[in-house]
């Protein structure tokens, strides 16, 4: 290069291997290739090594004010960019309001399945809700009529007011609801 600086010097090719792993520490970097940074580092000082003058300073200290520049400005970059938040993301909302003039929440974007498949939730799709409910409606059919009275109570009731509206205790009700988990298990559902 101009003025005898060379990249491939082995102290400028330390300086920016130090300056890259100082920069992949922070929080900002996280995600980028440490391969990245050092390219990144590289193209700004080879921008700059042709306004090295040796009369003003030393090629050392130069080269380690432009890095510590460009790792400043780097940095902030990456910071800047994460606050921004974009990440190359699109709003559903936004999606949605290109095709149709209605505006639309995310929440009536989103359908039940995929919320459930962000919690993690099993998602059955309609057949499979269709045999369950069927075997549900014929173990409970198979029950006494005290057990069968006590599910249908509990599918729309807490146990607190199920107990209330039975008439019973919730001990009763706690050792029932354990015959009711009991006689599904046999039947081959599993305890939730």
């Amino acid at each position: 290069m101009t003025n005898g600086a060379s990249l491939n010097d082995t102290y400028i090719r330390t300086l920016i291997l130090i300056k890259a792993r100082s920069l992949m520490k922070s929080p900002a970097f996280r995600g980028v290739e440490r391969d990245d940074v050092l390219r990144d580092l590289t193209l700004v000082l080879a921008k700059r090594i042709g306004k090295f003058d040796p009369a003003r300073a030393q090629l050392r200290t130069f080269v380690s004010r432009v890095l510590d520049s460009a790792a400043i400005t780097l940095l902030r970059a990456r910071q800047r960019e994460k606050r921004s938040g974009d990440h190359g993301m699109a709003s559903i909302e936004m999606l949605r309001e290109g095709k149709t003039k209605d505006p639309v929440t995310g929440s009536a974007a989103v359908g039940e399945a995929d919320a459930a498949r962000r919690l993690g939730l099993e998602v059955r799709s309609p057949v499979e809700k269709f045999h369950l409910s069927e075997s549900i409606r014929e173990i409970v059919a198979a029950l006494p009529p005290d057990l069968a009275d006590l599910c249908r109570a509990l599918q729309g009731g807490s146990a607190v007011s199920t107990a209330r509206g039975m008439g019973i205790s919730r001990r009763q009700l706690r050792k029932r609801i354990a015959e009711l988990r009991q006689r599904f298990a046999v039947a081959g559902f599993e305890q939730v």
